[in-house]
């Protein structure tokens, strides 16, 4: 009999990314296999480490034992992997060396080309470079020039990287939002748009050249996309993505939401009807627009 394969999808969410970490370690305690993770921004440097082999448990104790100083560091430091801060270097030395095509679970990180103004989902090459893109928040990080394109954070595109997880050859995709993508509104986008035209040929090279795509990508309409066997969505509607002080509440949260989401995900894997609790995780929410 063939066993289905389950692939995550984790969204962006700046810190909130945590409950990412929660969702792999009820996963792992339950003895569910995940056979291929797609992550972008956040999603994507967690997921990329759990890829490579680190454990669901050893991220989990680095968020409770992280103290917030060294991830406003992080920040500080414009989400550099390479960088030399206390958090950068843990990071640097899990993924250094890795090359994605290579790694022991299959892993997809999705980022934005801001030329082309389409997602990218980069499937090879050194993790540490597909990962450096995807986190790459606009205004905060410069553009990344990565195989031919510049490329920022991959947020834009949907509330998690669902496309790219099946893309990986998962039957079954759960995915972990940790919000929506953020799109202007109505009366701000023509003011915005002309702003972004102005700014049309900043050099790539300045943190402030990411400015045009956003513009662009917020004041578009959010397209329709494939959905998710199953959505998790932590409980955590007021934690500050920007903020270091709630972690651990996230991590404690996206622990809450898969182990209520446990059932669904069993039924699924079985290739049974989702049980009732997968109706209520996922309702008909319009994920990724599908791979590039």
């Amino acid at each position: 009999m063939r066993t289905l394969k389950l692939g995550l999808a984790l969204g962006a969410g700046g810190t909130k990314g945590a409950a990412h970490v929660g969702v792999m370690r009820v996963l792992d305690q339950a003895g569910i296999k995940i056979d291929a993770v797609a992550g972008t921004s956040i999603g994507s440097l967690y997921g990329g480490a759990y890829a490579v082999g680190r454990s669901s448990q050893e991220l989990e104790e680095g968020i409770r034992d992280c103290p917030n100083f060294e991830v406003i560091n992080f920040f500080r430091h414009r989400l550099k992997l390479r960088h030399n801060n206390r958090l950068s270097r843990r990071f640097y030395e899990a993924l250094a060396g890795h090359h994605i095509e290579d790694l022991p679970t299959p892993y997809a990180a999705t980022a934005s080309d801001i030329v082309a103004h389409r997602e990218v989902v980069i499937t090879y090459g050194p993790i540490i470079d597909a990962i450096e893109a995807s986190i790459a928040i606009p205004m905060l990080a410069r553009p990344v020039a990565h195989q031919g394109r510049y490329l920022l954070d991959g947020g834009f595109w949907g509330s998690a990287p669902v496309s790219a997880a099946a893309g990986l050859g998962a039957d079954i995709v759960v995915a972990v939002e940790l919000g929506q993508p953020y799109e202007l509104h109505p009366s701000l986008k023509a003011p915005a748009k002309w702003l972004a035209e102005k700014m049309a040929d900043v050099p790539f090279a300045r943190t402030i050249a990411g400015l045009p795509f956003t513009i662009n990508a917020v004041t578009r309409p959010l397209p329709e996309g494939r959905t998710a066997d199953l959505v998790i969505r932590p409980p955590m509607m007021h934690v500050n993505g920007n903020s270091p002080f709630g972690m651990v509440r996230c991590l404690d949260a996206g622990i809450e939401a898969a182990q209520a989401a446990l059932p669904a995900i069993r039924a699924l894997l079985a290739g049974e009807a989702p049980a009732a609790v997968a109706r209520e995780f996922a309702p008909g929410a319009q994920l990724n627009p599908g791979l590039a």
